[in-house]
């Protein structure tokens, strides 16, 4: 007899809510978690009396009725966990040399701040939106899109835009639409969110962030530990069971029962296995390769990382306010050409200065949050950067990788405040606290490969069935969930805990 019905591993945003959707259906869930805490890119980390986010910025689509806010209903939290709306006339800042643009909640307006600042270009804005609509449209549809071959073909019949688009560049969609250099760069300025230049991005991954965060920009109350603890309130609610310190080493299949074997040699069993870990790691080390078909080996080979970071987490007693920092984010480019910044950013030799980064400060989005003391606020700024430059401490244990990696690591930190003074003078002279993370960072605390931000990276060879976006790899009762399936970032990752764990359900027959 299996101990489980159910075995979750990895606690991220997508393996939370596979876990919570299994066990809200009434299925026995155990959850395993090879760090000290859970939440993944949702756990932050305190420094008294500082917290600190580690991945959670903003959130959109969560006005009543939206489609994150249906999700979080359909998990049962949705009152569990309460938001702040950022600044709905501008949540996010795109800085350029001589030149700001402020995004706000509402495609209209949006349309109208591109059509004031751009009036000569009406035709391509207008051609832009036609192209997204399109594409939006699209997307929802296959929201619900099930069938083979036959199936797929009438889909896309019904939307040919899907045909032209989706396996082509956003540079080529922006070019299209405008030669106008400052408008492309505008269209493109959030390419942090997900961590790919035009010439690289799919078209689709661009177009819903802009979606996504069209509906309006919130960040949760208490920050992302408040937002983690309402899925490991509701699943201890739910009678699931959990582990930290649990790392799995080992997926085998006898029959019909999955068998899990931990670091510390503990083994469980269960009928259905959900794997938030990414499927390079899941595939390529955990699941005992006999059982991994010949074609998913292939794919799990292919699969290139995004790209990863660097982040300086400050504590401050700078009267942020009078420095003209609000809650909105803050998205900074030396040029107008961001697939120039991008290739200076993972070039193998680092630029003098700091041409793009992002600064947003949780403090000022959630003043009673908890984040820091009276009068204080916290920063969190973060610049890409190529794995490459850590690849030689790659192999070093976390917190004893040497005196020439901690000398870098400052360096860097050094550069990146530098850089952020432009926006909050005599920062350097003003920081109660300083930490910095590397790739390598994000490569132990949420094993994420070669210390990508986004899982695989969204490329257009690397979205829809360029990822494991069906949830499975060809092993009955082995379902994978997290950025490498729907794409990177919270929402994508929280959809796929809801879908692949409302297919394990029904494998296991549990009923709605």
């Amino acid at each position: 007899m299996t101990d489980y019905q159910a075995i979750v591993i990895g606690s991220g945003a997508g393996g939370l809510s596979a876990a919570l959707t299994l066990s809200r259906r009434g299925s026995s869930v155990l959850l395993l978690e090879a760090m000290p805490s859970f939440g993944g890119y949702l756990n932050p980390f305190r420094r008294k009396p500082y917290t600190f986010n580690t991945g959670l910025h903003y959130l959109g689509e969560l006005g009543k009725g939206e489609p994150f806010w249906s999700l979080l209903d359909t998990l049962g939290i949705s009152d569990k966990v309460s938001f702040v709306e950022l600044d709905p006339d501008g949540f996010d800042r795109y800085i350029f040399p001589d030149y700001e643009f402020r995004f706000c909640k509402g495609k209209e307006r949006f349309r109208e701040r591109l059509m004031r600042d751009f009036p000569k270009e009406e035709r391509g804005i207008k051609r832009f939106f036609n192209v997204f609509d399109k594409i939006m449209k699209a997307m929802d549809a296959s929201m619900s899109q099930e069938g083979g071959l036959f199936s797929m073909l009438g889909f896309l019949l019904k939307h040919p835009s899907m045909i032209k688009y989706s396996r082509i560049p956003y540079q080529k969609l922006l070019d299209e639409v405008t030669s106008d250099r400052r408008l492309q760069a505008v269209l493109n300025a959030h390419c942090g969110t997900y961590g790919l230049p035009p010439a690289r991005a799919s078209v689709i991954i661009p177009l819903s962030v802009w979606s996504h965060y069209l509906a309006g920009a919130y960040y949760p109350k208490g920050g992302s530990g408040a937002f983690r603890d309402a899925f490991l309130n509701a699943l201890k609610s739910n009678g699931a069971e959990m582990k930290s310190r649990s790392r799995v080493v080992r997926i085998e299949k006898r029959g019909n029962e999955f068998q899990i074997e931990t670091e510390a040699g503990e083994k469980y069993t269960a009928r259905v296995v959900i794997s938030d870990v990414d499927p390079v790691l899941t595939l390529g080390k955990l699941v005992d390769p006999q059982m991994v078909p010949s074609k998913v080996q292939n794919k799990v080979k292919r699969l290139r990382p995004s790209v990863g970071a660097f982040w300086a987490f400050i504590g401050t007693d700078l009267d942020l306010p009078s420095l003209g920092i609000t809650d909105a984010n803050i998205h900074h480019y030396d040029d107008f050409d961001l697939n120039k910044i991008y290739d200076t950013l993972n070039a193998s030799t680092l630029p003098e200065g700091v041409p793009g980064y992002f600064l947003t400060s949780p403090s000022m989005k959630d003043p009673n949050g908890g984040h820091a003391p009276q009068n204080h606020h916290t920063v969190e700024i973060f610049t890409f950067i190529d794995y490459s430059h850590f690849e030689r401490w790659a192999n070093s244990p976390s917190m004893k990788r040497g005196e020439e990696y901690e000398r870098f690591k400052e360096q860097m930190g050094q550069r990146l405040v530098k850089a952020a003074e432009r926006y909050i003078p005599g920062l350097s002279e003003h920081m109660k606290h300083i930490e910095y993370a590397t790739p390598l960072s994000n490569e132990y605390w949420v094993n994420a490969v070669r210390g990508g931000c986004y899982g695989p990276e969204e490329t257009p060879d690397q979205v829809g069935p360029g990822r494991f976006s069906s949830f499975t790899a060809g092993i009955e009762g082995l379902f994978l969930v997290g950025a490498g399936t729907l794409g990177g970032g919270i929402m994508a990752c929280v959809a796929s805990g809801v879908l692949a764990g409302g297919r394990a359900a029904s494998l296991l027959g549990l009923k709605l």
